[in-house]
């Protein structure tokens, strides 16, 4: 990253770093929680489920207050007065473009009969402005340079662009059904029989108790630790241990067998997605997918056991119940099926309003603070869904209220020392995101919602809300600063191992390369990847902010100031080397959470970066401003992973077609 970058910080100290008063604490979060309308005044002398540490408080004050802040700020006042001709940078007009403009006048619009102008000069109002919804990542697609550029190059999906541009994101989410219209591969046998182990111990599906305990801690060493909806003691002494002990012939079609089935598979998938081998390889290139193979992906036989059993109980109003929904739609995930994702955590989410408000719930056990969780990954998976696809939410947000943040109480079986690693490693990232998640969200409906798109609108602009994302973007900062210290970074340590013990004499190498190195396998507690997924989303965020200005530099490069060129720069930084499009993340792709997120994000970022050769404001700016070395291995890194991922996901195969001819002289040259 930029050194430029780097954000103010105040000094760390032990005092800083150490756990609070748990009574200042306790006050301070149980003010939030009146907020929430959530009262702890019949629970013993404790902190309240949303005390976790005094940073985290200030996470959440700090984001509410952005929302009534980000609330108030009035719309921008009208500002230079702009030519209805678009100049491209290198001094062609954009609307000398030859036969594509009659091409896209067959598109009907209404908004063709509303233009109040007579004469757009460089783009015709249906491509200006459509009346559909498209989310953020995919209106890059339709920005009038790209339109352009894309009909221009005569790229093998240039006709697409028609449908895209009158259908918006559902173009994509049909494109998607096309490629999954055939399930998973059901059971090659019948139901699977518990068995006798040398040991004579009934092993659960078949699997000796070495070989369970083996996957469930595998699950609970990568899936877990990004969406913590398990506790591993409860699991171990309620789930595992009755399962071992009678084999399945007591839990045949209980929510308990088909939990245990759903971890199994999702610990074979844990394991092999690593150690697998990759599903495609040359003798250059190497898939990142491991394990199994395209059609049939690892645990698959577990899997198909569990959702066969699932079928008998899938109605029942219990945590479980959501628990297995929440299963299914990683496993699903994993295999980048991600219309199945979509159906399983939209169910997760319908069951468990159904739960909460059938269930009488004490909030002070462990297992209430599995609800909370539950409830929170339920909300962090809508959220990506909704905003990268378009795709509907429950009406899950209705219980918000009732709902405090978890606070990871434990179940017993662990020492001090061992509780505050794991919090240290993992849960704090979890409360991390839900903070983080509120602010990514105001982004999206403030400056890339159909109804805020004025922040890139190429009709009447009065340049990006400067005062809007200003404030934005100080809150973003002020996220990071106010994380933990274990979680902290600045720009120029993004891609190095946390700072898990700052007095250490030597401290480890870079945790993310350009480069395989060989440090892949499993990280403690995951640490690649839920440090990844921390710093990715971070940047991704400010890409969000910022990205109006590299819109700007496209449409309107001859109105840039000095502030917007630092602004237009600081997006196309932030797009530059995330942590998850580079190594150990890259061979360890089934382990990625939300894999349909990055890969359109990351589209929409290579367009970016292929316009930079056409702008010559973008090119400038990329000159001055932003490593070319960096660039070229983005670059390198991002067409890696679409090329992979084209094998199992619609989005980037229709890309991959798309951007194949686009770098081709890029991609000879490497």
């Amino acid at each position: 990253m930029n050194p430029d970058l780097t954000p103010l910080s105040s000094e760390a100290s032990p005092e800083w770093s150490s756990r609070r008063d748990r009574a200042a604490v306790a006050a301070q979060a149980c003010e939030t929680c009146r907020t929430r309308s959530v009262w702890h005044n019949d629970l013993p002398d404790r902190p309240c489920s949303s005390v976790k540490d005094k940073t985290l408080v200030h996470i959440l004050q700090a984001l509410e207050r952005v929302e009534s802040k980000v609330d108030r700020i009035s719309t921008p006042s009208t500002g230079i007065n702009l030519s209805d001709t678009l100049v491209h940078g290198n001094g062609r007009n954009i609307s000398d473009t030859g036969p594509t403009t009659a091409k896209r006048k067959r598109i009907n619009s209404p908004s063709r009969h509303e233009d109040s102008r007579s004469n757009d000069g460089y783009m015709p109002a249906d491509v200006v402005d459509i009346g559909i919804h498209m989310t953020a990542s995919h209106r890059i697609l339709v920005w009038p340079a790209v339109y352009l550029m894309l009909t221009n190059s005569s790229v093998p999906v240039s006709n697409d662009l028609d449908g895209i541009l009158q259908e918006g994101s559902h173009w994509f989410t049909q494109l998607d059904l096309k490629k999954s219209v055939q399930p998973l591969p059901g059971p090659k046998h019948g139901p699977v029989e518990s068995k006798r182990t040398s040991s004579g111990i009934a092993g659960l599906a078949g699997l000796s108790t070495d070989s369970i305990r083996r996957l469930s801690d595998a699950y609970f060493d990568t899936f877990n630790m990004v969406h913590p909806i398990l506790d591993r003691t409860l699991f171990y002494s309620d789930v595992i241990g009755p399962a071992i002990g009678d084999g399945l012939e007591m839990t045949d079609f209980d929510t308990t067998c088909c939990l245990a089935l759903a971890v199994l598979a999702l610990g074979q998938v844990a394991i092999e997605g690593i150690s697998g081998a990759p599903v495609a390889s040359t003798d250059k290139w190497s898939s990142g997918i491991r394990g199994g193979t395209i059609g049939e992906p690892p645990g698959l036989d577990l899997f198909n056991e569990g959702r066969q059993r699932f079928g008998y109980v899938m109605h029942s109003c219990s945590l479980e119940n959501v628990q297995i929904y929440l299963l299914h739609a990683m496993y699903y995930e994993s295999c980048a099926r991600h219309i199945d994702y979509w159906r399983c955590c939209a169910a997760a989410s319908m069951a468990f309003q159904v739960y909460i408000r059938c269930a009488r719930i004490d909030w002070s056990t462990p297992r209430a603070d599995m609800i909370k969780r539950v409830y929170w990954t339920c909300i962090l998976n809508e959220d990506i869904y909704h905003l990268e696809l378009g795709l509907p939410r429950t009406s899950i947000y209705s219980v918000d209220d009732r709902i405090p943040l978890p606070s990871f109480v434990q179940s017993g079986r662990f020492s001090p020392n061992e509780v505050e690693e794991k919090l240290d490693q993992f849960h704090y990232h979890f409360l991390a995101m839900i903070a983080l998640r509120r602010l990514i969200a105001r982004i999206h409906s403030t400056l890339h919602s159909d109804a805020g798109r004025k922040a890139e609108s190429s009709r009447q602009h009065d340049g990006p809300p400067l005062h809007l994302i200003n404030e934005l973007a100080r809150q973003l900062e002020s996220w990071r600063t106010y994380l933990p210290q274990v979680l902290q970074w600045s720009d120029n340590d993004a891609h190095d191992y946390p700072n898990i013990n700052p007095l250490a004499r030597h401290q480890p190498g870079p945790l993310f390369t350009t480069e395989d190195n060989g440090n892949y396998g499993f990280h403690k507690h995951n640490l690649d990847i839920v440090t990844a997924f921390l710093r990715t989303k971070f940047y991704y965020a400010r890409y969000l902010i910022y990205r109006p200005f590299i819109f700007k530099a496209l449409h309107f490069p001859e109105t840039m100031t000095e502030e917007d060129n630092s602004y237009c720069a600081l997006a196309i930084q932030s797009i530059c080397l995330w942590p998850f499009s580079m190594y150990p993340c890259r061979d360890k792709k089934r382990h990625v959470p939300h894999l349909f997120s990055w890969t359109q994000n990351f589209v929409g970022i290579l367009i970016i970066l292929r316009m930079t050769t056409e702008s010559e404001c973008l090119a400038r700016i990329c000159r001055e401003r932003v490593n070319r070395q960096v660039l070229h291995s983005t670059v390198a890194l991002l067409l890696d992973w679409i090329k992979d991922i084209s094998l199992v996901d619609a989005m980037a195969e229709w890309s991959w077609k798309m951007l194949e001819p686009l770098f081709a002289d890029f991609r000879s040259s490497v």
